[in-house]
């Protein structure tokens, strides 16, 4: 590749928080997991410490192994070359290797605390708030209208995705941590809120988003119409649903995506998903689309409902519009705008509207006076406090509909601000623990570069719908997961992020042998003036103008860590550094770790993790 003579670099100093920027999957991930830790352990078959690292810092890690979003995939740096790691996948093997083994999960040392706290809500910021607090000694109880924990992930999740038992491993954790968890109670009709302000030092509301938002278009009351949140609790719960031949959903995200699915499993014959935007805005993987598709749903995009049309009271059809694409709106997306005469009707006999969520407020006490906007409690981003004294809230209550490692992340800094609030600490301070060691060997694992991304097994699709009751249906599984050999294989195509190159100026000759010997062509001499700088580097500072002056510059994006322009160099002037990093709070926590693999290994910590 051939540089532009005129193109300036930007050039940054190295400190901790670049060479941890480099681990994009890690700074992905909301709850901050190491991947690249046990994708590492993993390609050497050291599946328990894998487990416990993915397990160490993710309260519901069982239940991500299956049906995260997986952001860190879309982070991986992999992703720049061929397609990026099998990151969930990959957690899922760790997980059920773990179960299968028998190995006992470690649960930490615990000083208890006479302070208690009340958790309104059984999800997965709920979990994530009732496991921090209870490590840190808490006296926890979580109430849950629902029979079993989990919330969203229990009753909006379907279980040919996330099998119950995965749940529940996640739920078992947090109970051995000394967790109670009071099921089947509704807090304002069964407890009054203002007992848990009475009875309880400080309160979490963590109870999600689970009222269907209104599909407002003429029509919306003809029978037939059901919303997405109460048609999946009535499936996961085992209650009565009734399908009809002819079902058009309508949205684009992953509660779509399960209604689709579903009604094939209760007997629909046409099922047609009907989105706004296009493919490439919908929100969910590509994977969890492709099987979608591969099931028999039709995809409509760029249309919109404008009317369901019926007869006698019951539901026929959907009159669509097409839409274009206009200006992006406040979240920079560009906005549908309906094309004019581009109506068609789509026959229906079930509309399913899975376009949004929103969070239910009836049982907060009216004289608590909860400050709310557009139909969300209020709460002080930082602290996770509301205008109540005691009360915190977070999750989807908060945000509105997200994901489930979205809410997780959300509850445990949560969890660190109830913490910080009861403890009477009014700030802390994040200190980062930096190691680097420098190299001149470093082995990449055979072949690593041309494995390709190794297919996640599925059920063959007959196997799928096996029989005529759709609760068996609905509870046969779809994905496989990895066996040994596969799980080897994805993992060790990891580029292993935590290392960098670097040059040594003093030894540098500028002979450019590392740039003529790297595969990928990321190296590259420039002339110094091209480089430019935000802060003080005073090595760039005083060779500007310099004629003669040349720099090396490496594509971090790129660079597939082979370490041959450490090998080719004749003055020994590269060196592979290995990074490692943890980041520790003055209330000690560990906010983050990106350090040797091995240290985790038999610590004291949840499930073994380091504490």
């Amino acid at each position: 590749m051939t540089l532009d003579q005129t193109q300036e670099f930007l050039v940054q100093p190295v400190d901790a928080s670049w060479l941890q920027c480099n681990i994009e999957c890690q700074e992905a991930c909301p709850v901050g997991t190491n991947c690249r830790g046990y994708l590492n352990l993993a390609a050497e078959g050291r599946f328990e410490e894998g487990y416990i690292l993915s397990r160490e810092p993710n309260p519901v890690a069982a239940m991500c192994s299956y049906v995260c979003s997986a952001p860190c995939e879309r982070a991986c740096r992999r992703g720049d070359i061929d397609r990026p790691l099998a990151i969930r996948a990959m957690k899922r093997f760790l997980v059920e290797w773990h179960e299968a083994s028998g190995i006992p999960d470690v649960m930490p040392a615990i000083t208890p605390r006479e302070e208690r706290v009340a958790v309104v809500g059984a999800g997965p910021a709920g979990i994530a708030v009732a496991r921090e607090l209870a490590t840190r000694g808490y006296q926890v109880t979580v109430y849950d209208s629902l029979p079993f924990g989990g919330g969203t992930m229990l009753i909006g999740v379907p279980a040919f995705r996330l099998p119950r038992e995965a749940i529940e491993m996640d739920v078992r954790l947090v109970e051995r941590l000394g967790v109670r968890f009071v099921f089947d109670t509704q807090i304002g009709i069964d407890i009054p809120f203002e007992d848990l302000q009475r009875d309880f030092d400080a309160i979490a509301i963590t109870a999600g988003a689970m009222n269907p938002v209104v599909l407002d278009v003429p029509g919306s009351d003809l029978d037939g119409v059901q919303y997405g949140v109460d048609y999946m609790k009535k499936a996961n719960l085992g209650q009565e649903l009734t399908v009809g031949r002819d079902v058009v959903v309508i949205g684009g995200g992953y509660t779509a995506m399960d209604c689709s699915r579903t009604s094939l499993r209760y007997g629909a014959e046409h099922v047609t998903i009907a989105y706004r935007r296009t493919r490439s805005e919908l929100v969910v993987d590509e994977e969890e689309l492709g099987e979608t598709e591969r099931e028999g749903v039709r995809m409509e995009f760029l249309v919109s409902p404008v009317e369901l049309l019926g007869e006698d009271g019951h539901l026929t059809g959907v009159r669509f519009i097409r839409n274009k694409l206009g200006e992006p709106d406040a979240s920079g997306r560009r906005s549908p705008v309906p094309i004019e005469g581009s109506e068609f009707v789509v026959p229906a006999d079930t509309v399913i509207p899975a376009v949004s969520q929103a969070a239910d407020l009836s049982f907060l006490p009216v004289e608590s006076a909860f400050e709310v906007n557009r139909g969300r409690i209020k709460v002080d981003p930082a602290t996770y406090a509301t205008n109540v004294r005691g009360v915190f809230a977070c999750g989807d209550f908060v945000t509105g509909p997200t994901t489930l490692i979205e809410a997780a992340g959300h509850g445990k800094k949560a969890a660190y601000a109830i913490d910080r609030y009861l403890a009477g600490r009014t700030s802390v301070t994040v200190s980062p623990n930096v190691k680097i060691t420098s190299s001149w060997r470093h082995d990449m694992p055979e072949l690593y570069d041309v494995l390709p991304r190794q297919h996640i097994p599925m059920v063959e699709l007959p196997a799928r719908m096996p029989s005529t009751d759709p609760s068996v249906n609905f509870t046969t599984p779809v994905e496989l997961g990895y066996d040994t050999t596969a799980a080897v294989a994805e993992s060790t195509r990891c580029l292993m992020c935590n290392y960098n190159i670097w040059f040594d100026p003093f030894r540098c000759v500028l002979c450019g042998a590392c740039a003529d010997v790297c595969p990928e062509g990321v190296i590259h001499m420039v002339d110094v003036n091209q480089l430019k700088t935000e802060g003080l580097l005073p090595e760039i500072e005083e060779a500007y103008g310099w004629s003669q002056g040349a720099a090396m510059i490496l594509d971090e994006e790129r660079c597939i860590r082979c370490a041959l322009c450490v090998k080719r160099c004749p003055f020994d002037a590269i060196t592979m550094e290995r990074f490692e990093l943890q980041e520790i709070s003055s209330d000690g926590r560990l906010y983050k770790e990106s350090y040797r693999d091995a240290q985790l290994a038999g610590t004291a910590g949840v499930a073994g993790g380091a504490r």
